[in-house]
């Protein structure tokens, strides 16, 4: 079992995917890799912290599902297998689609997606409260992984170096390099495959 699988919440490690019109992909080892993948606890802070700043749940997961997957996700009829996956996993933890077929500006591997809010809740009242946004900068942009991998890749003024970033990753095994993306992109693809390979010990005892 992996770190992720390990701290996924019952809702979701027991919860079967209903493939509907995607059976045909679903049942491919691709398709259970990426439905096992969703589900992982880090890509649940993940959509939920983006739905929390009401952006499409999807938004987040393109970096790690390159990462993880390579070209293959780009695929269209994937990446609709993708959101409707997303769906359904968001429900489990208590989301319901509230904007769908969002644009999203930004460089990614989605243009749109659907965004969500806790079921039962009025979508007027939806507002990010000061606390939640510190939630999100704590446990999110300031984790114990990020503070510990931002030490060794950043300069003194905050600035990404991507020598050092390529010299941590060659560190633990990575040679896979990124160079076509922004260095932003080149230091997520590269931060999803570290928590899979470092020991949480090896950064949470230094946060």
């Amino acid at each position: 079992m992996s770190h992720g699988e390990d701290m996924m919440p019952d809702q979701l490690r027991y919860l079967v995917y209903r493939p509907k019109n995607f059976r045909d992909l679903a049942e491919t080892d691709l398709g259970r890799a990426i439905w096992s993948y969703l589900k992982e606890h880090d890509n649940q802070i993940r959509m939920e912290t983006a739905t929390l700043l009401e952006r499409a749940a999807v938004e987040p997961l393109a970096a790690g599902l390159v990462a993880e997957f390579g070209e293959d996700v780009a695929d269209d009829r994937t990446k609709q297998m993708i959101g409707h996956m997303v769906r359904q996993v968001m429900e489990a933890l208590g989301y319901m689609p509230d904007r769908s077929a969002l644009r999203i500006t930004r460089p990614s591997l989605f243009t749109s997606g659907t965004t969500y809010r806790p079921m039962g809740s009025d979508p007027r009242a939806m507002k990010i409260t000061r606390e939640q946004r510190e939630a999100w900068v704590k446990n999110t942009k300031n984790s114990a992984f990020n503070v510990w991998l931002n030490k060794q890749v950043r300069d003194e003024n905050g600035d990404l170096l991507l020598d050092r970033l390529y010299a941590v990753a060659k560190k633990y095994g990575i040679e896979k390099r990124y160079d076509n993306l922004n260095p932003g992109q080149q230091r997520m693809n590269i931060g999803v495959q570290l928590r899979k390979l470092v020991d949480p010990k090896e950064y949470e005892a230094k946060a």
